[in-house]
């Protein structure tokens, strides 16, 4: 017999398919308003950005598995998860290359000012004005990992390849070529780039502080793929508004998508939807690793890539 399958969210939407050839599946949105037995689930499937509440843990009584379709898993209390015996698992992996690929075309198109350059044309400013002010050249220019885990590293061989110079910060000194920061305010103020790249949650709440924003250089940037709670976006945003960075390229944010309306009024931002893993290919790939998943951990007790 087939097992019950609740899909969460719609970003999945275009991959129910996949999961529908091996279980039986509802999904989140179809049954809204409807009176349903919440209790018949084997298992979850959610997206990294869909918010697990307590409610609708504690309707999922008998859930054995939550299968991400994400590789950050900081939207699921781990701590409820343990206490009731339930697995989680993620896709790592297939969506590393990816989201380093946005990393670098964020960087690029902040330092060569693309968002900007598309105005002024449109706007006839190149007709009226002549040409735009200067931008900056990624060449020698040194780059500050924070979280040197697979998307860091991937990140880093990109950057590499422009002749920049990679340094990084984290928890613990790796194998690595690269030059390790004990001191994020230290690596902060050495960098031209500071790109965040660790996963999210509560370990690494804000640890972009006021004191590491306002550590950095007035002519560098910050670049984020990780999560928007790494940021502390107040201080951020001063130091924006004030000119003491001199940009920021953001794929996250605190509040997404209802982020902060003062982002959308600075003109030294690039602003991206929470998109590093949306492309046709990685999206596919990591529904079929999330199904897997839940493949495996029915017929073999184990996930093939287990969170808890």
């Amino acid at each position: 017999m087939k097992k019950n399958i609740l899909i969460a969210d719609d970003l999945i939407r275009d991959y129910t398919q996949i999961y529908s050839k091996h279980f039986k599946i509802d999904t989140l949105w179809n049954i809204k308003g409807k009176k349903i037995n919440f209790s018949k689930y084997d298992a979850l499937v959610a997206s990294g950005l869909f918010k697990i509440t307590p409610l609708l843990m504690k309707n999922l009584k008998n859930i054995k598995i939550i299968s991400l379709f994400a590789v950050g898993y900081d939207n699921v209390d781990l701590v409820e998860c343990k206490k009731r015996k339930i697995t989680v698992s993620n896709t790592p992996g297939v969506l590393t290359r990816d989201v380093a690929d946005l990393a670098l075309t964020l960087l690029l198109s902040i330092s060569r000012n693309i968002v900007n350059g598309q105005s002024y044309i449109k706007s006839n400013l190149w007709q009226k004005n002549g040409p735009m002010k200067l931008t900056d050249s990624v060449f020698n220019k040194k780059i500050g990992i924070v979280g040197l885990g697979k998307i860091g590293k991937e990140f880093a061989k990109k950057a590499e390849s422009l002749s920049m110079e990679i340094n990084y910060f984290g928890p613990r000194k790796k194998k690595s070529k690269y030059k390790y920061f004990k001191n994020l305010n230290q690596m902060a103020k050495y960098v031209d780039y500071l790109v965040i790249t660790c996963a999210g949650g509560e370990k690494t709440k804000k640890l972009i502080s006021k004191s590491v924003i306002t550590s950095m250089k007035k002519s560098s940037y910050l670049i984020n793929v990780s999560r928007g709670t790494v940021i502390d976006e107040k201080a951020l945003i001063n130091s924006l508004k004030n000119n003491k960075i001199k940009g920021a390229a953001l794929d996250v944010f605190f509040n997404e998508p209802k982020i902060n309306p003062i982002f959308k009024k600075l003109n030294n931002v690039i602003l991206h939807p929470h998109h590093g893993s949306g492309t046709i290919e990685t999206r596919n790939a990591m529904a079929q690793l999330s199904c897997m998943n839940l493949i495996n951990f029915f017929k073999k007790g184990k996930p093939l890539h287990k969170v808890i």
